[in-house]
């Protein structure tokens, strides 16, 4: 008797985007890594520029614990995906996802060990990119305390 394997899809919080990204996508890393894609704004710099920004944050609020840089889906696709070009697979469920949501996102295909699961690693942002950045400036360059400090 044949039994069939059940799809699923399991979300986790990342603390380490920029490392869990290299490693998702890394071939050296990955036996079967059949394809990797990202969305036009999720350059390497967007991510690094993304952590920090989370660092800052998370310092800022006093909050405990660790840091949410962003988060990551892992979608278990039928294995007659296979049939399928893996560029085209893994493309056409990130930029879905991206169009939908308005975050940025880097993807990448494989398959465990075993050959056993074929799935799709979908990293993205919770943040969204700023049109335009906003560029602050400060009035002065000089701060004083209570005591003219």
């Amino acid at each position: 008797m044949l039994i069939g394997r059940h799809s699923f899809i399991r979300q986790s919080k990342l603390s380490d985007v920029v490392g869990r990204i290299d490693y998702i996508s890394n071939p050296k890393r990955q036996e079967y890594l059949y394809a990797t894609y990202q969305t036009e704004g999720a350059t390497p710099e967007f991510w690094k520029n993304l952590a920090r920004e989370n660092q800052l944050d998370f310092k800022a609020s006093g909050s405990a614990g660790k840091c949410i840089e962003g988060r990551e889906f892992i979608i278990a696709l039928p294995e007659s995906f296979v049939q399928y070009r893996a560029d085209d697979v893994v493309r056409l469920f990130t930029e879905t996802f991206h169009k939908r949501y308005g975050v940025e996102c880097s993807a990448a295909l494989h398959h465990n060990k075993a050959k056993t699961n074929y799935h799709i690693h979908l990293v993205f942002s919770e943040r969204k990119m700023l049109e335009q950045p906003e560029v602050k400036i400060a009035i002065r360059n000089m701060f004083y305390d209570e005591q003219g400090k």
